[in-house]
């Protein structure tokens, strides 16, 4: 996941006045949610869910 994504997340829990340790569930079930594919090399991307649109309208729902 795109640390601006995980930026994104933990600003929200910020603003809304929740425990710090929120913001890593939040984006554990985030990423738990969308699509990653393997490259080559071994390592994963997140393929779907990665903008910052998806992650707003994605936390919007949570409330």
């Amino acid at each position: 996941m795109k640390e601006e994504l995980k930026n994104e997340i933990r600003n929200y829990v910020k603003i809304n006045n929740l425990n710090a340790s929120q913001a890593d569930k939040l984006i554990d079930e985030y990423e738990s949610e969308q699509t990653f594919t393997e490259h080559d090399d071994g390592s994963f991307e997140m393929i779907t869910g990665n903008t910052i649109e998806e992650v707003t309208e994605w936390l919007r729902q949570k409330n």
